[in-house]
């Protein structure tokens, strides 16, 4: 069945979203409405706004009873929509979603959203390809382009694991949040989830690796950070 999504991290999800406390959450390419899950499961208070490219899987997966609002349409366009340049949000969720799209779209897609949220989660598999035409899956659920820690070399402050053929890159953007990438990593690594590999069975505990680099400025002999920890 398609809009399925790997489910090796959805424990350390739901830990960030529990820290992180969003008020208004994106998911991009909701599929099934797995998220909606995982978010019921942090007990969230939150605005969810699904945006799905495949209109077919609104009412086969009843994503308008799992967000408060589903809107149809690729995310690949968000950069080059007037009505999407001043919405804001805590947290937008990219799961088994971004290797759907060319890589410059899916480049743009993060630089515009980092504006624009405190936080990016993103999930995306890596050496991995699958028949859609044979396994009768929407086009749309294509792999195109390839996805690792390289690609987000650009931005300032992220951090990343890798399971398997599964990464998650959770990247912090420049609106205010509650808490700070650092203590978000230092509080699952020191309560880590388990991974589990592919198939379901237990793999090995979670551990994120920080990539940050400081912006600070000096004044009469004091620093002073201009950046959103």
């Amino acid at each position: 069945m398609s809009g399925m999504s790997a489910n090796v991290y959805d424990e350390m999800i739901i830990q960030l979203l529990k820290l992180i406390q969003p008020k208004r959450v994106l998911d991009i390419g909701p599929g099934q409405g797995k998220y909606a899950a995982l978010m019921a499961q942090a007990e969230l208070n939150a605005y969810t706004v699904a945006l799905e490219i495949d209109p077919t899987y609104v009412d086969q997966f009843d994503l308008r009873n799992k967000y408060s609002e589903v809107r149809i349409g690729d995310a690949g366009d968000l950069p080059y929509l007037p009505e999407a340049r001043n919405e804001l949000f805590d947290c937008v969720l990219i799961g088994d979603c971004i290797e759907h799209m060319p890589k410059s779209r899916g480049l743009d897609l993060l630089n515009f959203l980092t504006y624009r949220t405190g936080y990016i989660i993103v999930v995306a598999p890596e050496f991995s390809y699958y028949d859609t035409a044979a396994n009768n899956f929407a086009h749309t659920e294509s792999h195109i382009s390839v996805w690792s820690e390289f690609d987000f070399q650009w931005h300032d402050r992220f951090a990343y694991m890798r399971s398997e053929i599964m990464q998650i890159f959770i990247l912090r953007g420049y609106q205010p949040s509650s808490i700070a990438l650092d203590q978000a990593v230092g509080a699952i690594n020191a309560n880590p989830p388990r991974l589990k590999l592919l198939s379901g069975e237990d793999l090995k505990p979670a551990h994120l690796e920080l990539r940050t680099r400081a912006r600070t400025e000096f004044l009469n002999g004091h620093s002073y950070a201009y950046r959103q920890m």
